[in-house]
């Protein structure tokens, strides 16, 4: 039996679920198929972060303001259909830990013109003030717009909604991809068979694995991260920023990352990212790491690119196969609106930004 549709997304992950989203709006018949289920890359982060201003120097993202409202709409839609609070706007705190790192950061916060009510400065002692026990050299920034999001819950729950607007979905089966030069074909492990006009290769890191895509410019990171309980409620409910992050789940759980492994012999988590994420976290908050413990452990391989950017388009010799890969650590913050600009993209032909289109490395 074959099944016809206009757009086929291969993973369930960040880029996926928000490029069926908007494909759907515009009445696309769309089918997403991951043989290992919902955020099952490194979209199935424990929490992550809706963060603007990120590195060391809290530098303003690419087309910021776009992609922090595009993200928040999609939040705000499907927390309204859910009954599980996934994702809360409690902002980010950036302490700077250095006098030189806290130079920067304020020659940021001072030379760049910041979208209104996004971002506060603070003194060493506002910030020591703000919060209570935190290491601090020279101040920080405060970004009242920050948000935390459990991640899997939000993608399993955006599925949810899909699915009530035609999005069908294929998960737990394996598949093999055949270009017949019209149509593309993926064949199912239980014998089903799926036929497209456009294939889009959301895969992240494993794009590089589909033989399809074997000289795609994307290398791995891995990531690993660390749930801990306190001893005592937490006596704070916004993310931190600084040597990693740390941003609670709960009243005693938290949530610390996160490692940057450019080469790993394994996927998996190991005694030597723990060490690792535990001494950064004993910098920032020597009190909190006293009276904690470590619950659980988390690793996942992001997809980055040779200048950081995620990338985008059809694949130089293939038509109507594309990709939407490289988000790298900013997956939350570019999602949404990437996927808008990629389904203008698909549907009317509109070109891509040329910090993001393919054919910058082709």
């Amino acid at each position: 039996m074959i099944k016809n549709f206009d757009f086929c997304i291969l993973g369930a992950g960040l880029a996926g679920v928000s490029l069926a989203h908007e494909l759907l709006k515009e009445n696309a018949t769309v089918c997403l198929v991951d043989p290992n289920g919902i955020a099952s890359g490194a979209s199935g982060t424990p929490l992550g972060l809706v963060n603007p201003a990120t590195g060391r120097h809290a530098t303003l993202t690419w087309e910021a303001e776009n992609c922090y409202s595009s993200i928040l709409e999609n939040l705000t839609l499907i927390q309204n259909q859910s009954s599980t609070q996934f994702y809360k706007k409690n902002g980010v705190l950036r302490p700077a830990l250095d006098e030189k790192i806290a130079s920067r950061m304020k020659e940021n916060f001072e030379s760049t013109q910041w979208p209104t009510g996004w971002i506060e400065w603070l003194d060493e002692k506002d910030v020591k003030e703000f919060h209570s026990g935190i290491s601090c050299i020279g101040g920080g920034i405060w970004l009242p717009v920050g948000i935390t999001v459990d991640i899997s819950c939000y993608l399993t729950e955006f599925i949810n909604f899909l699915t009530t607007k035609r999005l069908i979905t294929s998960f737990g089966l394996d598949y093999s991809i055949m270009n017949t030069k019209t149509f593309w074909d993926l064949q199912l492990s239980n014998g089903e068979k799926i036929r497209s006009n456009k294939l889009i290769c959301t895969t992240g890191s494993s794009t590089k694995e589909i033989d399809l895509w074997r000289n795609i410019q994307i290398h791995k990171v891995k990531g690993q991260l660390a749930v801990l309980e306190s001893s005592k409620p937490l006596t704070f409910d916004h993310a931190v920023s600084a040597l990693g992050y740390i941003a609670s789940i709960d009243s005693n759980k938290f949530v610390i990352g996160s490692t940057y492994e450019h080469k790993f012999e394994h996927e998996g988590i190991d005694q030597q990212g723990l060490n690792y994420l535990m001494s950064r976290f004993e910098k920032v908050l020597p009190n909190l790491k006293k009276n904690s413990k470590v619950v659980s452990q988390w690793s996942g391989v992001r997809a980055s690119t040779p200048n950081r950017m995620p990338i985008l388009g059809e694949h130089s010799e293939l038509k109507n196969l594309f990709t939407f890969s490289g988000l790298g650590s900013k997956g939350l913050l570019y999602s949404a609106y990437l996927s808008k600009q990629l389904t203008n993209h698909l549907i009317q032909n509109t070109p891509l930004h040329s910090v993001v289109d393919i054919q910058r490395f082709q």
